[in-house]
């Protein structure tokens, strides 16, 4: 797990020098060690910050080379099928140098071409030059487990793991995309492909992009088409547990100490129970707990450790703690985002980074199984709503938008009022028109009057897919990567923590979604197919709890005293009497006012 940057202009445009403030703005990142590139006539340099995960040795350092120089690489993630395309490809005459995944990479693409990161199974973003053909290529996996972000002005091309890297490029612009800051309050986050930054942009998953000539052209190489499984219940949970076994056996494999991460829910309660069974020594496992009993689930965890025999560490949060880091997990993203678990997820990963340098979670399990809370009320929501859209806007939305949010009837109204993406995006916690009105600043309001708020997830809406599956979908190509993925590689890597999600394996995936519906979610029970599967390896009483979720009890720690530092209002952006406005809001959506007005005050 590493930090890539990288720079392409004009010859004798590009500077050693500039290059390393780059990549040593990610320092985090790649502790273990650094490199860097710039090709002969100087308009081309990559930089690497290296966390040694596979082959420790200096023959994994990159930038890497192949034998004649012609191609090089800087690679951020883990290929867990580069055993098997190793092989491959030594069959096919290729002879390696050192016994890493990245060089794989290298070999691949000598055989195979652009193309060829349709082979590479894992979590990945990488950039490779080809000095013969003068050709970038840059590449993120399919489900958008690694970052990679972008500026190209048409001359020159800057890039790396994290903003921060491109910010440390004197000359890509730091004008801020007011339009980005508009979505944040919609979903909390900035989605694919803005950022922050207007001209700078993140890479979708599942794409390939190359720079040919000073053109930059996007490839989609992937896309989530379950393919239809005709199979048995019996022989679906067979099929499920092998792929299963295989995944977590694959992402077992380092030459460091590896642990996973235990919530005590059903996801990582599965990844912990099937790794204890394959891996060849004791696991490490290790959660966070909240002084809110109610809200935690580290009891869970506890129990089941003890029930696996693995070596359990555990850290109590309360709300003092989680407002001091608040500054530092501002800061952690670059960018505004305000997914409360942020704080959690960091210091599970500084608890985990204190004793392994790999860590497995479960990240990815609600999403492929089924398992959110708001799945199965959207699906009742449909079946109790029956009027036309037209007349419920009618008798609804009037009543819904002149009463406070929180008054009683209004969320009712609402929702009765909504189409199925508009209920849907109510449903994720979205703030909408009435929700913006109360929090942000008239002049700015102005400027999207005639906005799409739901632009980012009507683009991936497929309403051709079966309800249960088109949520499943919706997340996995929106809220899993820009939100859940993000903050889990932000967090890990913060700490210099190779953080791993065998559930987001892509076959798998693609297996299970491709199930028939009866099977996969019998009766929309949540995980109900995940729960078979693993039975024999969990207790009953984590089989049979109600999911949690991993966010901080914020409206128990607002209500005891516990308070962010919270600066001067950035009115330009916030309403200037945003505090007054907000009086009543959950702790969750004061949360996104404060990560907001903390980024514009150190940033803009």
């Amino acid at each position: 797990m590493c930090g890539i940057v990288g720079q392409v202009g004009a010859p004798g445009s590009i500077r050693a020098e500039d290059v390393v403030r780059a990549r040593d703005a990610m320092i985090h990142r790649g502790p273990d060690d650094a490199g860097v590139y710039v090709n002969p006539d100087a308009s081309v340099g990559l930089g690497h910050r290296r966390l040694s995960i596979i082959d420790l040795s200096p023959a994994g350092r990159q930038p890497m080379t192949n034998r004649t120089g012609t191609l090089w690489l800087t690679f951020n993630g883990e290929i867990y099928n580069f055993r098997r395309l190793r092989r491959e490809l030594e069959d096919a005459g290729h002879v390696f140098a050192s016994g890493t995944d990245s060089e794989v990479i290298l070999h691949a693409y000598e055989e195979w071409g652009a193309e060829s990161v349709q082979r590479l199974h894992g979590m990945f973003a990488y950039a490779l030059w080809d000095e013969r053909r003068r050709l970038l290529l840059l590449a993120r996996d399919r489900l958008g487990i690694k970052p990679l972000h972008y500026w190209h002005d048409g001359c020159r091309l800057s890039f790396g793991s994290e903003l921060r890297a491109l910010s440390a490029d004197r000359r890509v612009p730091r004008t801020l995309d007011e339009s980005a800051i508009y979505d944040f309050f919609t979903y909390q986050y900035i989605p694919t492909p803005k950022t922050v930054y207007a001209g700078v942009k993140k890479l979708p998953a599942g794409h390939y992009a190359v720079l040919e000539a000073g053109r930059l052209t996007l490839t989609p190489y992937w896309d989530l088409r379950p393919r239809p499984q005709i199979l048995t219940p019996a022989e679906a949970r067979a099929a499920v547990r092998a792929k299963l076994e295989q995944v977590v056996d694959e992402h077992l494999v380092a030459d460091v100490p590896v642990g996973v991460m235990l919530s005590g829910g059903i996801d990582s309660s599965a990844v912990a129970a099937i790794a204890t069974g394959v891996a060849t020594h004791p696991l490490r496992t290790f959660t966070i707990g909240f002084d809110v009993r109610e809200h935690s689930e580290a009891h869970f965890a506890r129990e089941l450790a003890e029930a696996l025999g693995t070596r359990h560490h555990e850290l109590t949060v309360t709300g003092s703690m989680a407002f001091e880091l608040t500054r530092r997990v501002i800061d952690l993203y670059d960018e505004p985002y305000a997914d409360g678990s942020a704080i959690p997820t960091l210091l599970v990963s500084q608890l985990a980074r204190q004793h392994v340098t790999v860590a497995l979670s479960g990240e990815g399990g609600d999403e492929v199984f089924g398992g959110y809370n708001w799945y199965a009320l959207w699906l009742r929501l449909q079946d109790r709503v029956a009027w036309p859209l037209p007349l419920r806007r009618a008798l609804f939305g009037l009543p819904a938008r002149l009463l406070p949010r929180g008054a009683r009837g209004q969320w009712t109204l609402a929702m009765k009022a909504a189409d199925p993406l508009e209920r849907y995006a109510r449903l994720l916690g979205a703030f909408l028109g009435p929700e913006k009105r109360r929090v942000l600043a008239p002049g700015f309001l102005r400027k999207f009057r005639d906005y799409d708020d739901l632009w980012h997830l009507r683009q991936h809406w497929q309403p051709d897919l079966d309800p249960m599956l088109r949520l499943q979908y919706l997340d996995l190509k929106t809220y899993l990567p820009d939100d859940l993925l993000t903050k889990f590689d932000r967090a890990t890597m913060a700490v210099s923590l190779e953080g791993r999600v065998p559930l987001l394996d892509h076959e798998l995936v693609e297996f299970v979604l491709g199930l028939p519906a009866e099977v996969r979610n019998p009766g929309n029970q949540q995980k109900a197919l995940l729960k078979r599967v693993v039975a024999d390896l969990l207790p009953p009483a984590v089989l049979e709890r109600k999911k949690k979720g991993f966010s901080p009890p914020w409206r128990a720690w607002l209500g005891n005293g516990a308070r962010p530092a919270f600066g001067r209002i950035h009115d330009g952006v916030l309403h200037p009497s945003v505090l007054a406005r907000t009086r009543g809001l959950e702790g969750e959506e004061m949360w996104r006012i404060i990560v907001m007005n903390g980024w514009l005050e150190a940033n803009a």
